[in-house]
């Protein structure tokens, strides 16, 4: 009995061909949907959301000084400062955000301590679910955020303003992250330095030239010095200058910008 060479009809290959064709396709893009769920981008942690797979390019540190109420003015300018800032930053850039605390008499906790994640803006339909990835951002990043900024510049007043003890438990407590490339550190306060380590009420401005060395070279350094009106006998250039050679000294200082009252 002889069977017959062609066992398919040449539309018959064409359909297998076909159906080879689709099976590539698609294993190709279950290939590429699995390294995306796979990859780096989504290994972040879910507390921090800072994923130590992917570059950081920036650790942006702020030190809110709280020993007095700021004025409508001075919180509605740190909002859009840190708003600002948030919004030009990168992907997996890192926000820690201090207070001046007397109970510490220093640094305090971070009140934030948070990656930027991308935003749904970044991401494509193909590659991400893109509701999920705008609740992390508001829920997890934007909302706990502006939260921890409302209540930070609505604490009472404080007896002490431990500002050199702030600064010196940065570089003490390794609070600047190892893998960021730039390191921005802003103090927002009033500059009043007033603890054990020295009281400008005391001594004005030679306080200052009298503290202690620190190393803060890897963070550039900036004030926003916050204008108080029962203060400005001692807010002086001669205070501000002071400040500026110190923090000259013990980091890369940029600028000292004044907020008024």
């Amino acid at each position: 009995m002889r069977y017959s060479r062609n066992r398919f009809s040449s539309e018959d290959r064409r359909g297998l061909m076909l159906f080879a064709a689709g099976i590539a396709v698609l294993a190709a893009l279950a290939a590429v949907v699995l390294q995306k769920i796979h990859s780096p981008e989504h290994d972040y942690d879910r507390q921090t959301l800072c994923n130590e797979s992917l570059r950081r390019q920036a650790h942006n540190l702020f030190i809110i000084d709280v020993s007095d109420a700021m004025s409508a003015y001075q919180k509605k300018f740190l909002s859009r400062h840190i708003a600002r800032l948030l919004e030009a930053s990168a992907v997996n850039d890192r926000f820690t955000i201090f207070v001046l605390d007397e109970r510490y008499s220093g640094l305090s906790e971070p009140v934030v301590d948070l990656c930027k994640p991308r935003s749904a803006e970044d991401v494509s339909s193909l590659t991400a679910n893109r509701l999920f990835v705008e609740n992390l951002y508001e829920k997890r990043f934007e909302s706990p955020l502006r939260g921890a900024i409302a209540d930070t510049v609505s604490a009472g007043d404080q007896p002490i303003s431990p500002i050199y003890e702030a600064l010196s438990d940065v570089a003490a407590l390794k609070r600047i992250d190892p893998r960021a490339q730039e390191v921005n550190l802003t103090l927002v306060s009033d500059m009043i330095q007033n603890s054990g380590a020295g009281s400008v009420f005391n001594s004005g401005p030679e306080a200052i030239e009298k503290l202690p060395a620190i190393d803060l070279r890897r963070a550039r350094t900036r004030v926003l010095w916050l204008n108080r009106e029962k203060y400005s006998q001692y807010q002086t250039p001669e205070l501000a200058s002071s400040w500026e050679d110190y923090l000259a000294s013990v980091s890369r200082f940029d600028q000292i910008e004044r907020i008024r009252n």
